[in-house]
C-alpha cells in the first residue's frame, strides 16, 4: 500500500471551465491528472486530496466530479478548499460520496493503517490583518483543534497522522501560522496543503521536515499533475 497526495483538482465536468486562461499548463488538466494517476496509483493505495476539488456551485453539478474521482484507482480522502463552495458541512457531504471516497473537515477518519484529519484552514496572516481575516483564522484554528482531537481519539497505536490543511501553514517569509503550533503538538507525521499556483511561490514555500512534521505542497500544477508519494516514515 502506498500513500499519495494531490490538491487543487479544480474539476468542472458539469460546467466546463477553461483553466488554461490562468496558465497554459492547465490545458486539459483533468486528462493529465487521470493519465498520471492511473500510471502510478494501485487499487489498494490511499490518495489524499486537501482541497479545491471541484468548481461546482451546487451538489447537482458536483456529481460528475465525484463520479470521475471514484473511477480512479485507490481510496480517496477529501477535505475542502476555498473554491469548494458546494461543501456545506462534512455531515452533508458524506451521504453523496462514492464507495472509494471519504471526507474529513473538523474531524478524522482511520483507514489503511493511518489517521487522517482535515480542515479548510486559513492563510497565515500578514503583520497587520483586518478584523475579518483575524476572525477567519481563529475559526480555522478552532476547527483544526477539533480535527486533531478527533484524530487522537482514533490513534490507538500511535498510527501515522496526516493533516489536510488547504492553505500554506507558513507565510511567504517562512514564518509559522498559528495552526502550526497545534500540528506539532499533536505529533503530526505529515501535513499536506495546496493553494499555491505560481512557480515563485513553490520555490519559497516551506516543505520538508520542520519541528518533526513533514510538510508538502501538493497543488496539482506544483506536482506536475501527478500524485506525489507521501509515505509515513519512522520517527
Amino acid at each position: 500500500m502506498s500513500v499519495w497526495a494531490i490538491a487543487d483538482l479544480h474539476l468542472s465536468f458539469a460546467r466546463p471551465e477553461r483553466r488554461e486562461r490562468y496558465a497554459a499548463r492547465w490545458r486539459d488538466h483533468a486528462s493529465k491528472i487521470e493519465r498520471e494517476w492511473r500510471s502510478i496509483v494501485q487499487p489498494d493505495d490511499l490518495v489524499l486530496i486537501p482541497g479545491d476539488i471541484s468548481m461546482a456551485r451546487n451538489h447537482r453539478d458536483l456529481q460528475a466530479d465525484l463520479a470521475w474521482i471514484d473511477r480512479l484507482p485507490g481510496t480517496k480522502v477529501l477535505a475542502p478548499g476555498n473554491h469548494d463552495v458546494w461543501w456545506n458541512g462534512v455531515e452533508n457531504i458524506r451521504p453523496m460520496l462514492r464507495p472509494s471516497e471519504l471526507a474529513v473537515c473538523g474531524d478524522a477518519v482511520a483507514t489503511h493503517g493511518l489517521v487522517i484529519c482535515g480542515s479548510l484552514g486559513a492563510p497565515a496572516l500578514a503583520d497587520d490583518p483586518t478584523t475579518e481575516q483575524s476572525e477567519a483564522q481563529s475559526r480555522a484554528v478552532a476547527e483544526l483543534e477539533q480535527a486533531l482531537a478527533a484524530a487522537q481519539s482514533l490513534r490507538v497505536r500511535d498510527e501515522p497522522l496526516y493533516v489536510l490543511w488547504h492553505f500554506p501553514p507558513f507565510d511567504q517569509h517562512g514564518r509559522p501560522g498559528p495552526g502550526v503550533e497545534f500540528i506539532v503538538k499533536a505529533r503530526t507525521t505529515v501535513c499536506l496543503y495546496g493553494h499555491l499556483h505560481a512557480q515563485g511561490q513553490w520555490s519559497r514555500t516551506v516543505q520538508g521536515n520542520v519541528g518533526g512534521v513533514r510538510y508538502y505542497c501538493v497543488a496539482a500544477d506544483a506536482v506536475g499533475f501527478r500524485p506525489l508519494r507521501v509515505e509515513p516514515r519512522t520517527r
